[in-house]
């Protein structure tokens, strides 16, 4: 299939509110990657910290023996490694951040459904700043930083728009903004 075929069929389907196949790699981007490695670092520090760090029971007996032989009481293993197993908590608990970031994405890919937000777009044009736009619900507008970007807003979230996408939207008319509903990551927009 071409290109053109691709996107008239994902633009009908993001129109009828569902997610076109080709389109999940918008969803599950470099931000989905991140998480996965993240969370794969914090799962491994949670393992690896007892093993690595922690008082072994070979060190824990010679432990022992030294105080038996100056008569003081024995020490326990949990007494030891309390920061150890804290730690570990602590490693599990942020591995809960990048899991959520996960589990709501891979929920929107298979859900397929989109948020269709149709509306007026007002373009600003080129500007020295981002303008405020609080009277408009959807709008566009063009920075340039050290190089020139398009930004879409969209109720008050700002997407930043590559140049395929540029090129489909015009202000001055009515589009539909095509979001994720739960991420609320720009999937599409189409004339309404």
């Amino acid at each position: 299939m071409s290109s053109e075929t691709v996107q008239a069929a994902a633009d009908q389907a993001n129109r009828e509110g569902r997610l076109h196949p080709s389109q999940r790699t918008m969803v599950l981007n470099a931000g989905f990657a991140m998480a996965v490695v993240w969370i794969i670092l914090f799962i491994a520090a949670a393992v690896l910290a007892p093993i690595g760090i922690g008082v072994s029971g070979d060190e824990l007996r010679s432990l022992n023996a030294v105080h038996a032989s100056i008569g003081t009481p024995p020490v326990s293993y949990w007494s030891m490694n309390w920061p150890v197993y804290l730690l570990t908590v602590l490693f599990l608990a942020l591995a809960v951040l990048p899991a959520r970031v996960i589990w709501r994405r891979l929920a929107e890919v298979r859900s397929g459904k989109l948020d269709v937000v149709p509306g007026w777009t007002y373009d600003y044009g080129h500007v020295l700043k981002a303008p405020s736009g609080g009277q408009h619900a959807m709008y566009m507008y063009e920075v340039t930083e050290r190089m020139t970007f398009t930004y879409f807003v969209v109720r008050g979230k700002t997407h930043r728009l590559d140049h395929e996408m540029k090129g489909r939207v015009l202000g001055g008319r009515t589009n539909a903004a095509i979001l994720t509903p739960r991420s609320k990551i720009l999937v599409n927009v189409v004339a309404a």
